[in-house]
């Protein structure tokens, strides 16, 4: 049989051999450009992957770990052990939702909750200057806090807290948070409603002790004149509730946003109140002016006793130096008579003439022709104390 050659097929018009393998060639081409492709696509994504997995924990915060729903552990501190708690200052890495997700909790920072509207008389947002009808409360719809004496005031708390245990925080209380339902069939729940509650309770047990005037005022004076605050003890309690929960916060502070009468009273509460703030600035004016005047006094009786001590010193000392002053004139008038009576003599003539400014020596006979000198604008010496005298006395003696 004769062997068929490319050069004897008969021409049918099909690619040729040439154009097949050029067709090929170029396909391989394309094809290993694809895979070239597809392999960086693949790294790429593998990077993205390990990269999009880190986070980092903020400042002031905490962050649990959880995968396919369970809470994962790991060893962060030897000393802790296994802990789910993720602290901040380091980097941790987590597989893409919905494999893992990450619950921050705001750990170190302070959070604040209010109770709203829960003690004030309910407000329709939608209608401007709504208002309880006739200014009567309206049940079932305004909130209201019952003091001690069976009044009802209006009032507003907030509170600022925080997360100390964040594993309690979170997990002993469901939160849906984060959940997608929609914010008008929302239910709040979790620790913001517990805690709202809660302060609710505190300011409702607290408010049933005091009197409508202390609130008002915000505080209150005991009967052994120790003195009270009404957020203080709000905040006391809320404390004590707290941690029989078990919520795993701190109390930082308790505040009383605002505080007010019901609105068909509010004038005639106005009213006391200023007459009350009158009656205690003039209560204060006058124990200003009791102390002032018992400072005044006591000034001025320390003055004349430290006087009367000043002059009794100074008498006791005189008399002691006059004392000593005859103890030794008797003792030289023992010794010579005679000698201490002229010395005696002589020293009273000298005071006598240092008391009188000017001196004159007139001759004893009357008939003897005198001459008298007389000293005009002659200075006075400075007079001396008793002290002084004395000193000098005992000093000529001795």
């Amino acid at each position: 049989m004769e062997e068929l050659k490319p050069q004897n097929l008969p021409n049918t018009g099909g690619p040729q051999p040439e154009q097949v393998d050029g067709g090929m060639q170029s396909l391989i081409r394309m094809l290993r450009i694809l895979f070239q492709g597809l392999r960086v696509l693949i790294i790429l994504i593998f990077v993205y992957l390990i990269f999009s997995g880190m986070f980092r924990v903020d400042e002031q915060n905490e962050a649990m770990l959880f995968r396919f729903g369970k809470l994962q552990t790991r060893v962060i501190d030897p000393e802790r052990g296994e802990t789910p708690i993720l602290t901040s200052g380091r980097w941790y890495w987590a597989w893409p939702s919905p494999v893992d997700w990450v619950k921050v909790i705001p750990a170190q920072k302070s959070v604040t909750i209010s109770t709203d509207m829960t003690f004030m008389p309910w407000v329709n947002p939608n209608v401007q200057g709504d208002a309880p009808a006739n200014n009567f409360l309206r049940p079932g719809a305004d909130g209201y806090l019952l003091t001690g004496d069976s009044n009802i005031l209006h009032a507003r708390w907030d509170v600022n807290y925080r997360v100390v245990n964040s594993e309690k925080y979170y997990l002993n209380f469901f939160d849906d948070s984060d959940s997608s339902v929609t914010q008008k069939d929302k239910k709040e729940r979790g620790t913001s409603a517990i805690i709202r509650n809660l302060l609710a309770n505190a300011a409702l047990a607290e408010v049933g002790t005091w009197t409508v005037e202390d609130l008002l005022r915000t505080t209150r004076t005991l009967p052994d004149g120790k003195i009270e605050n009404i957020k203080d003890k709000v905040q006391t309690k809320l404390a004590q509730m707290v941690d029989e929960v078990g919520l795993g916060i701190e109390i930082q502070s308790v505040n009383l946003v605002d505080i007010r009468p019901p609105l068909a009273v509010q004038d005639a509460f106005r009213r006391v109140n200023e007459n009350s703030e009158l009656g205690r600035s003039e209560t204060l004016k006058a124990r200003s002016y009791a102390e002032s005047l018992e400072l005044a006094a006591q000034g001025e009786a320390s003055r004349v006793k430290n006087e009367a001590l000043s002059y009794k010193t100074r008498v006791v000392e005189t008399v002691k130096a006059d004392a000593s002053y005859f103890e030794t004139v008797l003792e030289q008038y023992n010794k010579n008579p005679e000698t201490m009576l002229t010395t005696l003599y002589m020293e009273t003539l000298r005071n006598v003439f240092n008391q009188v400014p000017n001196k004159f020596v007139i001759h004893k006979d009357q008939d003897v022709k005198q001459e008298l000198r007389m000293k005009l604008g002659q200075v006075p010496p400075p007079k001396k104390t008793p002290e002084q005298i004395a000193a000098e006395k005992a000093a000529q003696i001795k």
